[in-house]
């Protein structure tokens, strides 16, 4: 995976509008929770914002996640490429496994496209840091 477009300075930028936008889309939902309500019910940022603005603050969480992704290490060498490399093939393959343990399980499981998205792109973070980590 050579494909970085955003020079070091986005892994800070991604993290922070991941960080502030899971915190208020996942506190309206933590919230619904806390005060009893049915899931979905009542949001304090969606009444706030309203329709529009808050599908857009959905989306950001994905987005950071994805300039995070694309940024490109302090030193960027040939084995960070192969560490990606490896660590895109192992999440792919792992995802594939879970699609198709969960499919075993109940055929008409539905799964939203967010979802899958965030799971895959946690997953080939978690899996590259390791990566990294086991190399320095």
């Amino acid at each position: 995976m050579d494909f970085q477009i955003l020079p070091n300075w986005g892994k800070r930028l991604g993290l922070f509008i991941f960080l502030i936008s899971f915190l208020l889309v996942g506190g309206d939902s933590f919230m619904d929770g806390y005060k009893g309500a049915p899931s979905g019910t009542h949001h304090f940022v969606k009444d706030f914002l309203g329709n529009t603005l808050y599908s857009f603050f959905d989306v950001l969480p994905l987005t950071g996640l994805l300039i995070y992704m694309f940024s490109k290490e302090k030193v960027e060498d040939d084995y960070i490429r192969l560490i990606r490399l490896q660590s895109y093939q192992a999440t792919v393959i792992t995802l594939l496994i879970i699609a198709l343990v969960i499919y075993l399980f109940d055929i008409y499981y539905e799964v939203s496209l967010d979802m899958v998205l965030s799971l895959f792109m946690i997953l080939f973070l978690v899996i590259f840091y390791f990566k990294k980590e086991a190399h320095s």
